[in-house]
């Protein structure tokens, strides 16, 4: 090989793999410090389309899940609500079935409809006060469909309807129990029936809550095996593998540190045409 001081084709070869080698050192460095393969788009164009997409539907199921959650706490409000009212309306059945047997007197069934008609006071002021959020739920007053949205798509089996439509008032559009009248034999016999029809209707949206907590509990089970997997999909994509990261780094180095020293061997080379005019 011709001995020149113009090129050296050493030392520029030795220059271009110390680069190479010092960009793969920095990458891997990048890499280590941050945890994840890929921090641009550059470092795998598709990986990071994908990953992207599914941290959005990660953040979408999150807040699904949040959504659940507060939905959940908002039927178990109403059902809470209406737990105090059956367990009212009862009592008021005991009452009624004591105001109607001839063994009590006419003072006795006055204190008798006394303790009625706290007890309807008091239905009134569960069914009119209970609210979530400024939401009343036992008044009549809300929806009958109320839809919570429980998934990541704008779709109907990413969500749920629950009815608060009902109303648990005393009222006549409510339990129709306000003129009930356990002074009279005659009046509390009919509150049996009256009684009984409210407790009927009572047990049976109880139900329909119930209902709707057990399906919610489901479906915010089933946004946290979404989730799961999401987050493992993105981390098979995203995610460093430190083990092998640290090997790459330890290998560049050392390339580096090689390289450097052939660089310094192959500046060196040209000083040897020198000797040619000693």
């Amino acid at each position: 090989m011709p001995m020149s001081v113009q090129t050296n084709m050493g030392s520029i070869s030795a220059l271009k793999n110390m680069n190479i080698n010092s960009s793969n050192m920095n990458k891997s460095l990048e890499r280590l410090s941050s945890g994840f393969r890929i921090n641009s788009a550059s470092d795998d164009a598709a990986g990071y389309a994908i990953s992207a997409k599914l941290q959005g539907e990660k953040g979408k199921l999150e807040a699904a899940s949040q959504n659940s959650l507060q939905a959940t706490a908002m039927v178990k409000t109403a059902e809470s609500g209406v737990n105090e009212i059956e367990n009212m309306v009862r009592r008021l059945q005991v009452l009624a079935t004591q105001a109607a047997s001839a063994n009590n007197g006419a003072n006795e069934r006055t204190k008798l409809a006394g303790e009625a008609a706290n007890l309807l006071g008091q239905i009134d002021k569960i069914a009119n006060g209970v609210n979530y959020n400024g939401t009343k739920l036992l008044d009549g007053s809300g929806a009958s469909t109320t839809t919570f949205q429980v998934g990541a798509a704008n779709s109907a089996n990413d969500q749920v309807a629950v009815d608060f439509s009902a109303d648990f008032t005393t009222a006549t559009t409510g339990l129709g129990i306000a003129a009930i009248d356990l002074t009279t034999a005659s009046g509390a016999a009919t509150a049996i029936d009256t009684l009984n029809t409210a407790l009927d209707g009572l047990t049976t949206d109880r139900a329909s809550f119930g209902a709707a907590v057990n399906q919610l509990s489901y479906v915010s089970a089933n946004l946290a095996t979404q989730m799961e997997q999401v987050s493992a999909s993105i981390s098979t994509i995203k995610d460093a593998d430190m083990a092998k990261e640290m090997a790459d780094f330890t290998k560049s180095q050392v390339l580096v540190q090689a390289g450097t020293s052939m660089l310094a061997q192959a500046n060196q080379s040209s000083q040897n045409v020198l000797s040619l005019f000693r």
